[in-house]
């Protein structure tokens, strides 16, 4: 969701509503809209069931130190869509969680993710081979 924002120039506009998380927890439809930062030690962040209008981004802000993060689809393979790695389109087929990869990570990548509420669509992008992954 957005944040409205009143400048003085009298035009209104609409800012993106951005957090830090800590990993290990779930989402809930009101984190829809938002953009995740992603940086640190690594752990799980649980999606919602799909529900029709969905939407997040995750956005590496800084270097994955110890583990891997993990975005799980919260139901089996519902994932669908690609990622662009290293300039090769990645498929996402029916997988249950993406995977930021602290070996490989890089400030900037990013995923997409959205539900027309049976699945989630995602599109993704890393600069480096195995940067983010999908699995399951």
């Amino acid at each position: 969701m957005g944040t409205t924002v009143n400048f003085s120039n009298d035009v209104e506009r609409i800012k993106d509503v951005t957090e830090a998380i800590s990993v290990g927890g779930t989402l809930g439809m009101a984190d829809s809209g938002k953009t995740i930062l992603v940086s640190g030690t690594g752990g799980t962040v649980t999606l919602p069931a799909p529900t029709a209008g969905f939407k997040i981004r995750f956005v590496t802000s800084g270097g994955l130190t110890s583990a891997n993060t993990i975005i799980a689809g919260g139901t089996a393979d519902v994932m669908e869509g690609s990622l662009i790695v290293a300039g090769a389109v990645v498929d996402v087929d029916a997988a249950d969680q993406l995977n930021f990869v602290h070996t490989a990570d890089n400030t900037g990548d990013f995923v997409d993710i959205w539900s027309d509420g049976t699945s989630y669509f995602v599109f993704g992008n890393a600069l480096n081979s195995g940067g983010i992954t999908a699995t399951g």
